[in-house]
């Protein structure tokens, strides 16, 4: 079974939680508080050097990190990831999009607001 390794308060978690419901793919949460430094224990170093969140652990498992990375991964094989390659180039455009001009503006939002 998938296991996300999830902090509540992050977008980029978030959008993961919604694919995965969206799909009906079952997986386990492990919440790691970030302020705790939970992300920055030897086991969590293991799975995202970067010390971050969302990761996602796959069956086998190797865990994969970056929420964009992980969506591509959850959608491939499903309408939300088309095998056409301009289609599917457009849905890299937003996936870029979202993640360089969209997710900073609302991150520091919801942190500080």
């Amino acid at each position: 079974m998938l296991m996300l390794y999830d902090y509540l308060p992050s977008q980029n978690a978030w959008k993961i939680r919604v694919l995965l419901g969206l799909l009906g793919i079952a997986y386990e949460t492990r919440m790691v508080s970030i302020f705790e430094g939970e992300s920055r224990t030897e086991a969590f170093l293991k799975l995202n050097p970067a010390g971050a969140v969302p990761v996602l652990a796959v069956d086998n498992g190797q865990a994969i990190a970056e929420s964009n990375a992980i969506l591509t991964l959850v959608a491939e094989g499903t309408p939300y990831l088309p095998t056409d390659r301009l289609a599917r180039a457009k849905v890299m455009q937003w996936l870029f999009f979202e993640q360089y001009y969209v997710e900073p503006v609302i991150g520091s939002l919801r942190f500080w607001s």
